[in-house]
């Protein structure tokens, strides 16, 4: 194959699992040809940034890593991002040790995937001189004597010429394209999916809103503000909805009266800021420059004098978005691989036997359960107690108390043997000069704590603020939007809404850490809460909101609390009744995708689309599926990889979105095909992994209007026992599909 240029941006997208196949179905990635070198870029790029030269000498196959490396691909991608990033530190690069990298010259060769042995596949690299440090993939070798840098590094190597140009039209085009790539197939399968701000305000003014709205909403837009109010109800209750009109109904009632309020909005994902913003435009007809709409690490970025006018050169990981979190995850890998491979003898026998299988283990899959963990705890433990690796940092951290969703550590010799990991990723972070949200939220913190912030909050501090999706904020971020309020002489008056059930991945986390610590209970600092419910469900059929109640109870009993619990028996659907939900079981995994082709062949002229994936360790087989669904020209599939996707889906999309459950908060289709759902039976010990995919399940789920489909095969495992009792209870209607 001819040469490849690419970006660290692009790299990280296609090791979030996404087929190279499916590459012209992203919103965030583009590909474009040309006669001497091939392009892959990312939205986001931009054309003074870094760029990857991969060379391909010996690509039959694979588009990116070496061939005979697909089965880990986006394991090697992630190495390759990485390597790239560590390349743009000052002082030289440094490899973690379990990479076995040799160095000549500016040459280096390193292991290029995670799994290795000594006959193992092996980069031959090199960074070049400049700034941004540009790198160049030459060739890969499994064959020690070509080990022998100084030899190769004799062979004559030239690098394509004359795409400078080409390489700043890809990027341009990639970030100017507001909307997706339109197939033009035949009319009587092209669907569109409305943008989210007009399926929210439907082009509506507000006094129109507030008269059609339920009795419930109303209540709460109407309720006075001398406290706060946490709004409660289950997914498509309208609380978004909700949230928006008494923002703006607090704005024009103050302006009535002479004053001028300033109102917060605070979202967890630029999406959702996105999509409140232009609702609220829509429903007052104009935009409201009393109230700001902005995701809380934004606010970090503007109110923390280090970061307002930041020449650290420091860039930040995992901010919102399925490959940050990827990107982590390899980080905490390879930081285990290396403990494992050095200090781990020395503390081996301090830890539990539990923790010692764990990390002996040389299993895949329970290295990324124990990887996934791990940054649980180091996000939502340590760094949101402030703790940082130096002196006294291991104490403050064995004497934290613990609470049952943490990570289960027996002894104080687990809790060392964490601390220790945790020391070697901030090390690694600070080497590469990476930044996680959960420190830029710290720094914030202590800004806010200060006597300048005590003054300038009287001018940049607001009256009132709103927080949707609060159960996805953690202890750390609920104490920060405390000091926030303008006015100190009374507790904060914060507008909450609220479904724990629908909150994916760490985001349940955030929900149970309230116990953490004292100063993380965010409930302390706002005196009196109201509590406000909503009992009626908007989006989904009464066929479609049964199966979601059946789901919210089958959640493992958590010590949640009467403030954050749903009483699901009260909740009822304003829909017309519909179908029953399907359960499709196929006898192997091809069986099953056969299966879906065929639902897509038939349900795509009905409406909206959607494939949702459970588990995301999942994804790349259906992301090869999308793109085989989308070689026909007779469906237009999307797939979606990350919150920063939404924005191009509301802004314009068509025909079938396929993506990670998680990522389709925000959205509603016709139709919500379910896939990718792991064995969630007794064999999980991990109280938080299975509340996790039921989690996920649930938000899959109530992504449906009208049909729900889920698909299940026996190489997998079939059904799980949450969906067999579906069935049983007549919430499911089994079929049986696709043997073969």
């Amino acid at each position: 194959m001819k040469p490849l240029i690419t970006t660290i941006g692009a790299l990280k997208e296609l090791a979030t699992g996404l087929s190279p196949d499916a590459i012209g179905t992203s919103s965030t990635l583009l590909l474009r040809t040309g006669a001497l070198v091939d392009f892959i870029v990312a939205r986001g790029d931009s054309i003074s940034g870094p760029r990857v030269v991969v060379m391909r000498p010996l690509n039959e196959v694979e588009v990116v890593v070496p061939d005979g490396l697909g089965s880990s691909r986006a394991s090697v991608l992630s190495r390759m991002a990485s390597f790239v990033e560590r390349a743009q530190a000052p002082g030289g690069i440094q490899l973690p040790r379990n990479w076995t990298s040799y160095k000549y010259n500016s040459l280096v060769a390193f292991y290029a995937d995670a799994r290795s042995d000594p006959r193992s596949t092996r980069w031959i690299a090199e960074p070049l001189a400049g700034e941004p440090t540009d790198v160049v993939f030459w060739t890969s070798t499994d064959n020690e004597r070509e080990l022998d840098l100084d030899r190769f590094a004799l062979v004559p190597r030239e690098l394509p010429k004359g795409w400078d140009q080409d390489f700043k039209g890809a990027v341009q085009e990639v970030n100017a394209r507001s909307e997706l790539e339109v197939v033009k197939p035949n009319s009587d399968v092209e669907i569109s999916l409305a943008p989210i701000e007009s399926s929210l305000t439907k082009g509506w003014t507000y006094d129109e809103w507030h008269a059609a709205i339920s009795r419930d909403q109303r209540q709460f837009v109407d309720a006075p503000v001398d406290k706060s109010i946490r709004l409660r109800g289950p997914a498509g209750s309208g609380k978004t909805l909700a949230l928006t009109l008494k923002a703006i109904r607090e704005v024009t009632s103050s302006r009535s009266r002479g004053s001028s309020p300033r109102v917060l909005i605070v979202t967890h994902s630029w999406s959702l800021a996105a999509q409140i913003s232009n609702s609220i435009d829509s429903i007052n007809g104009a935009p409201i420059p009393e109230i700001d709409v902005f995701p809380l690490l934004e606010i970090a970025r503007t109110l923390s004098p280090q970061y307002v006018n930041d020449e650290s050169g420091f860039s930040l990981i995992g901010e919102d978005s399925f490959s940050g979190k990827q990107a982590q995850l390899d980080e905490i890998l390879d930081v285990l691989t290396e403990f494992k491979e050095t200090d781990w003898v020395t503390f081996r026998a301090q830890a539990s036997e539990v923790l010692r299988r764990r990390i002996d283990s040389e299993d895949i899959d329970d290295r990324f359960a124990l990887a996934w963990d791990l940054s649980i705890e180091f996000g939502s433990v340590i760094g949101a107690s402030a703790i940082f690796p130096g002196v006294g940092a291991e104490l403050r951290y064995l004497q934290l108390s613990r609470a049952t969703w943490m990570l289960p550590l027996e002894s104080p010799g687990d809790l060392k043997v964490v601390y220790a990991i945790y020391s070697r990723y901030v090390e690694s972070l600070d080497r590469r000069a990476l930044l996680t949200s959960d420190q830029v939220l710290v720094d914030l913190l202590s800004h806010l704590e200060t006597h300048s912030w005590n003054r300038s909050r009287r001018s940049q501090g607001y009256d009132l603020l709103f927080v949707d999706e609060f159960h996805l904020f953690s202890p750390l971020e609920r104490q920060v939007l405390h000091y926030l309020s303008r006015d100190t002489s009374i507790y904060p008056r914060v507008f909450m809404a609220v479904d724990p059930r629908q909150s994916p991945s760490e985001a349940f986390i955030g929900v149970a850490a309230d116990e953490t610590r004292s100063s993380s209970a965010s409930d302390e600092l706002l005196d009196d809460v109201a509590q406000y419910e909503l009992t009626t469900v908007h989006r989904f059929t009464p066929e479609i909101l049964r199966l979601v109640k059946h789901v919210h109870h089958e959640f493992p009993t958590l010590d949640l609390g009467h403030d954050w619990e749903i009483d699901f028996s009260n909740v009822e659907s304003s829909k017309e009744s519909g179908a029953v939900p399907r359960l499709i079981c196929a006898g192997t995994a091809a069986g099953e995708e056969s299966d879906i082709a065929r639902a897509v062949q038939e349900l795509y002229p009905r409406g909206r689309l959607a494939l949702a994936i459970v588990e995301s360790k999942q994804w790349r087989r259906y992301s090869a599926l999308a793109a085989r669904l989308g070689e026909s020209k007779k469906h237009h599939v999307s797939t979606i990889t990350s919150r920063g996707d939404v924005e191009a889906l509301a802004s314009r999309a068509r025909g079938l979105v396929v993506g990670p459950a998680e990522y389709l908060a925000g959205l509603q289709f016709d139709t919500v095909l379910v896939a990718g759902i792991p064995d969630m039976g007794d064999n999980f010990t991990a109280l938080s992994e299975k509340s996790r995919l039921l989690s996920l399940l649930y938000l899959a789920l109530s992504r449906a209007e009208r049909d729900v489909r889920v698909f299940t095969n026996n190489d997998d495992g079939g059904a799980v026992s949450v969906l067999d009792r579906a069935v049983a209870n007549g919430l499911l209607k089994k079929e049986q599909g696709s043997q073969v």
